[in-house]
């Protein structure tokens, strides 16, 4: 089991994240949903420590990460047990394909570049991008950026992935493909988090439905309860807003 505790951040006078706690259970996908600016990415940002929390701490079973105490040792620990896939893709430029997907494992994990090749070419494999292995991003679409990234976050074996809105920098024709990556890792058992506005993709693939505003958790619970009963009145209002985009079409 992953803990998040009373993770909090300000940006000065501005209170991002006000205390947010919850259990994660392996293969767990837990969808993060809510309005623009409540703090869903500043979340995801802080359990890897990419933003300092000013408090909290992410608990792994045999390992605890305190955001106000803690050693470099700490933080690479916590970052080989976590990857993250960003809205922008984050690939480096002047390398292929292969070379991105190869660079954690090389460089974090000090494998030797031999095995790093065949974990990349099997991640890459799993995202369907194996025959772009020498390509560079620019002369990828955006879709295809994404499921790079997606592989290169899975080549390091993290016991828990990140999506910080996977498919908000796409084209809609191009967001489909991603979410379909995203359902099939999901299928193989992997823990994740996921940051997303695609409330038909959230409400089928799932386990747990976190809705946030103003940097609080204000439900929480499964995928069929937060969409087909929520209690808060607020869940409510924000669903009925979005409930045109809630379709079957991407369910496990």
């Amino acid at each position: 089991m992953i803990k998040i505790r009373d993770i909090k951040k300000s940006f000065f006078t501005n209170k991002v994240l006000d205390g947010i706690s919850f259990d994660i259970e392996a293969g767990d996908v837990i969808a993060i949903i809510g309005p623009s600016g409540t703090g869903k990415s500043t979340l995801l940002r802080c359990i890897n420590s990419i933003t300092k929390a000013d408090e909290g701490i992410v608990e792994f079973d045999d390992f605890k990460f305190d955001s106000q105490k803690h050693t470099k040792k700490d933080l690479t620990a916590l970052r080989k047990r976590t990857s993250m896939v960003f809205q922008q893709f984050n690939l480096f430029s002047k390398k292929t394909v292969l070379k991105n997907v190869m660079e954690g494992l090389t460089v974090v994990k000090k494998i030797s570049k031999k095995e790093a090749k065949e974990i990349a070419i099997k991640e890459l494999e799993k995202v369907h991008m194996e025959d772009r292995q020498v390509y560079y991003p620019k002369h990828l679409s955006g879709g295809q950026q994404q499921r790079v990234a997606i592989a290169r976050a899975m080549a390091m074996q993290p016991e828990l992935l990140l999506f910080d809105e996977p498919t908000s920098a796409l084209d809609p024709e191009l967001v489909g493909e991603v979410l379909d990556t995203i359902r099939d890792i999901a299928k193989e058992g992997n823990t994740m988090i996921v940051v997303s506005h695609e409330m038909s993709f959230v409400r089928n693939v799932a386990t747990k439905v976190i809705f946030m505003e103003n940097g609080k958790i204000v439900e929480m619970g499964s995928a069929s309860q937060i969409f087909d009963n929520p209690q808060n009145e607020r869940t409510k209002e924000f669903l009925i807003k979005n409930r045109v985009f809630i379709q079957p079409e991407y369910s496990i």
